[in-house]
């Protein structure tokens, strides 16, 4: 099989990485005041050992999410794969005989990672606003955000084409 689009996606972004470590960066500066000046924080206030324990908590999977975590849409004769490489890197496919229609959207904002959304169905989304919808046989519909839209528009067209003159369609 040729492969006609691969791309690879990670999380990124400033407003991203602020969003995600504001609140363990929170809880250290709460957990340095508390050290440094012997006052306790707030009408309850947490222990110093839970303020650890909980900025660990949140704070590690954050940051291995950013480094590790990875989107994968790939594009070859017969079918689009897609998925993230956590917990396995076995991608989910769509053979070209399954669809019903598929294009680069345009699209509102639905959040970072794994959704589910009414209007754009199952979304898997590192960022930006730009995607594949496609739309199955069985009316379920799926979008994986993409940073490369003309050149996924290129390949999609090509291989429905292809699809639809091998009566795949």
């Amino acid at each position: 099989m040729a492969i006609h689009f691969k791309e690879e996606q990670r999380f990124s972004g400033n407003a991203l990485w602020v969003t995600v470590l504001f609140l363990p960066v929170l809880m250290l500066v709460v957990l340095f005041y508390q050290l440094y000046s012997g006052k306790l924080v707030g009408d309850y206030p947490m222990s110093n050992t839970s303020i650890t324990i909980l900025s660990i908590i949140y704070f590690v999977p954050a940051i291995l999410t950013f480094f590790f975590v990875k989107l994968t849409l790939v594009i070859d004769d017969e079918k689009i794969m897609y998925g993230w490489n956590v917990p396995n890197k076995e991608l989910n496919e769509i053979n070209f005989s399954e669809i019903s229609s598929c294009g680069i959207i345009h699209y509102d904002f639905v959040g970072y990672g794994y959704r589910l959304s009414e209007q754009y169905g199952t979304v898997y989304n590192v960022s930006g606003s730009r995607g594949l919808q496609v739309i199955k046989k069985s009316g379920e519909k799926i979008l994986i955000g993409t940073h490369r839209p003309d050149e996924l528009k290129t390949a999609i067209e090509l291989r429905m084409n292809a699809a639809m003159t091998s009566g795949n369609l």
